[in-house]
Order: C-alpha cells, then structure tokens, then sequence
C-alpha cells in the first residue's frame, strides 16, 4: 500500500514534532507479523462490506502475498463489517477504502479511510484496529484527516453538519466513537495546513511528545527527545545522581511532571536498551554491562507425539490438566438468568491502589489516607 509522505497514518507525529518527517526519511519501512495479520483482517472486512462471502479456510492474495482465512481473522473482520453496515440504510452514501485527495492540506497528500457513510448531513468515518494497545477515537487526528478528505470529496452535493468518528477494536473488546462539528474540523484543518507548510518550507523543529514518538524511528536516536527526558527526570536537581535514594524528596510539581511524560521516559529507556543489544551484538562494549539468554520454561516440540505419549504411559486422567473456567467465563456459558446463582460463589478482590491521569476510566479515591489506614 502507498502512503503519502504526510500521511493521516503518521499525523499524531508530524502534526506535533514537524522535524520528525525530515529525520525519519533515513530509515527503512518495516514490517512485522501483526501488520501482516492486519493487513488481511482490512481486506476481509473490506469484501464484506461489499457483499462477498468470506469463509475459514479460504485463500486469499492481499498485496501479492497468499494468506489463508482463520477463524480470528474471519471474526474480527465480520465484528468489524456488522458494525459499520449497522449505520447504513437505502440512503446512505457509503465510501469503501476509499483514497481521499488531501491536496488541501499539502500538495501530493491523500488518504485511504477503511469505510465512510454519510447519512443526510451526518457524517460517520470508521477505522478499522486490530491490535491489542487501545486506540480511541476523540482527538484521533488519523481520522480527522480522513473527515477532512470525505468533505472535500462530499461537500459539493451534500450538506454535512455533524461528525462521527468511529474506533473498532474489537479483537481488544474496545469500541469508540467521536462526535464533533463541521467547523471543528475545519478548525483542525487550518491547524493541520500551517503545520504542513512549515514542513515544505523547511522551518521545523523537534517536539517531543508521547503520541508523536511513540512510533517514530528517529526515537532511539533524537538528541531532542533525550534532552527532554533529562530535563523532565532530573527536575531541580542538577543530575541525576543528586536523586538517587532521595525519590521522596521530589515535590508534587517534579511528580506530575514526571508522570505526565512517563510513557515517553518509559519508551526512550526501551528504544536505548534495543540500541544498548544491538551494539553489543555487533562487538561494541558498553561498561558494566553484558548480554545474556533470558531462561525460558520448556515446552513440547510435537504436541500431538508427546500426548499419545503420555496417555499411553499416564491414562487420559494423568495426561491432562483439569481446571475450573473462570467466572466472567461461567456467567457468559449459564446465560443471565441463571447467572445469578453463581453471584454467592465467587468474590471480587479489593482492587490495588494506583496513580492515574484524570482522564482515565475509574472513581477516584478521595480519602486515600482513610485507604492507607485500613491497609
């Protein structure tokens, strides 16, 4: 698949750190087995929507590669196609992989959103994720962009007022939707032009920020992003050594700092170990540190040998390993009704204590001293 140099797939990154785009055309597209899967997930969904029948086992080509249908691709692809053919009537205008031309927001610049419906003047713009690290659909500037592409194309015969954005993941049981105004969005557009512009003219700079280094490949080796790091980390302090063992001397201030950019911290330290083993991979020497093979558990290396094996030696009781289903799994088996004589079975542990964001799902504890005391 192409994907424009600006693309609404890398936006979270070049709309915030403009230098970004220049720094990452040094290094090569990669892929792995999950993009992969991906990949033949969308085009599942893709000749769903457009009526073809999709079964376990087939054999399909996507992209020039032959994969063949298994029962989790063939489910994610059908959960996905249900929901968005659940927004379409006789009157819907409905837009399948379509490519929108973002010419608007940079020359050369377009987008492939994963299915659109426009119902009178409302418009509904639907992507498609099929990893498990939750991605919602509020601020989503991917599909913003997708929106924006949709109007352009759209606006000249058809009035459209409102916007949804449509988030299904449902292979991570995550499903989220979006809505915001027309003028909005073109708020988000000019917004997305000036950016734009001051790529093509080369006036950029670095902005290290979670989203936007999250899947950057210039991450492990952008001197902007270890500068924050540092700065954030080090705080008051004048190095880091001064706040070895004093953790608890940090005030609030440091804290929330902190913990506003852990993701990122987190993520710059995991980009310099793969650095750190690369390099030692090759011979270079790091002082005080070594390689080593991480202890793995063992397993079978023919399953179906090693079980005639067993049963043979042990009976089927000593072979196997019985053990209970869980009780979400016991509930979902009974049905509702009889579920409620499980209730008197089993018990929900107190939950353990934890600092989140404001904007993460759960009621805060407001007596957290009154909490400790129990403790």
């Amino acid at each position: 698949m192409t994907h424009a140099r600006l693309s609404p797939s890398s936006s979270a990154r070049w709309l915030t750190c403009t230098a970004s785009v220049e720094a990452s055309d040094k290094y090569e597209n990669t892929t792995n087995p999950s993009a992969i899967w991906g990949t033949n997930v969308h085009y599942l969904g893709e000749q769903m929507l457009k009526g073809n029948e999709i079964a376990v086992g087939q054999r399909h080509t996507e992209q020039g590669v032959v994969f063949v249908v298994d029962a989790e691709m063939l489910k994610t692809a059908e959960e996905y196609a249900d929901y968005v053919n659940s927004y379409i009537d006789k009157n819907s205008v409905v837009l399948i992989e379509e490519q929108f031309d973002l010419s608007c927001i940079s020359p050369n610049q377009f987008g492939t959103s994963d299915a659109t419906v426009l119902n009178g003047t409302h418009l509904h713009v639907f992507d498609l994720k099929t990893g498990h690290g939750i991605v919602n659909a509020e601020q989503n500037t991917q599909m913003m962009l997708y929106a924006i592409g949709a109007v352009e194309e759209l606006e000249s015969i058809y009035d459209i007022d409102e916007i949804t954005l449509h988030i299904v993941q449902t292979r991570a049981g995550h499903i989220d939707s979006w809505n915001l105004h027309y003028q909005d969005l073109m708020h988000f557009k000019s917004f997305a032009v000036i950016q734009a512009d001051a790529i093509i003219s080369g006036e950029t700079k670095f902005n290290p920020t979670k989203k936007g280094c999250q899947w950057c490949p210039h991450s492990r080796d952008c001197d902007a992003l270890k500068n924050h790091v540092t700065e954030t980390v080090t705080g008051a302090f004048d190095n880091l050594e001064d706040i070895e063992g004093q953790a608890d001397k940090v005030d609030t201030t440091h804290i929330k700092n902190i913990l506003d950019n852990a993701d990122l911290i987190i993520g710059f330290v995991k980009a310099i170990q793969d650095v750190a083993l690369e390099k030692m991979q090759e011979g270079i020497e790091i002082d005080g540190y070594k390689i080593i093979k991480t202890r793995k558990n063992k397993k079978w290396a023919d399953v179906e040998s090693a079980e005639k094996y067993l049963v043979r030696k042990l009976k089927q009781a000593g072979a196997f390993k019985r053990t209970l289903i869980t009780p979400t799994q016991a509930i979902k088996a009974v049905g509702k009704d009889n579920a409620k004589h499980l209730e008197k079975l089993f018990v929900i542990p107190e939950g353990d204590l934890k600092v989140v964001s404001n904007d993460t799902k759960g009621e805060a504890i407001v007596n957290v001293a009154d909490q400790f005391k129990e403790v």
